[in-house]
């Protein structure tokens, strides 16, 4: 099965932008103005939702219980909600639809032992690893994990390593997420382009 082409929104409006050309929406509800309807994250299309604090590359910064009652909430009307890695199994389990169990690094690409064990000892559907590109040798671990494992998530950020994005549906990622105008995230595509960069492979 092919990869999905996934829109981080920030608003209602770049829902509507995207969802002709996108296989699914990302709700980054830390970048909404405030936390929309649980309700209304059910799209025809894949929904996602995200609830990111600053450590983890997002906005949100209240309190931390709240924010995973609001994911528990979100959980009952979509498709699946992302979890950070480090969180206690008892919040997987209370989830009512598919996680998305996520690790982000910012400052740098760890050794491929630790990223296996992030891989390995899921509790989520799928595992996304998101980690900042340095090198070709950070590249080598990111392809040898989409080559060893299945339902994985991994690419680099960076604007010098954005193309680690696009190969990975190439090695059987699930998503590739892309912006909607302005990037969420360094090195991260704009979603017309990305679908536009897919075509011209013969991949879409």
């Amino acid at each position: 099965m092919k990869g999905k082409v996934i829109a981080t929104v920030k608003n209602f409006a770049e829902v509507s932008k995207v969802l002709r050309v996108a296989d699914g929406v990302e709700f980054r509800i830390d970048l909404f103005r405030k936390p929309p309807e649980p309700k209304s994250v059910r799209i025809e299309k894949i929904s996602i939702v995200t609830i990111r604090k600053p450590e983890d590359g997002g906005k949100y910064s209240g309190d931390e219980e709240e924010r995973l009652k609001l994911l528990e909430k979100y959980s009952k009307f979509c498709d699946y909600v992302d979890l950070e890695y480090y969180l206690a199994d008892e919040v997987f389990e209370k989830m009512s639809c598919k996680v998305i169990e996520s690790y982000h690094n910012f400052s740098e690409t760890p050794d491929y032992e630790f990223l296996k064990g992030i891989v390995e000892n899921r509790r989520g559907d799928i595992v996304k690893i998101a980690t900042l590109g340095k090198s070709k040798r950070d590249v080598e671990k990111i392809v040898k994990l989409l080559c060893d494992y299945e339902n994985v998530v991994a690419f680099l950020m960076g604007e010098e390593f954005a193309f680690t994005r696009i190969f990975s549906l190439f090695l059987g990622s699930p998503f590739i997420y892309c912006g909607v105008g302005e990037s969420v995230a360094p090195g991260q595509y704009d979603v017309f382009k990305a679908v536009k960069i897919l075509k011209g492979l013969g991949y879409r």
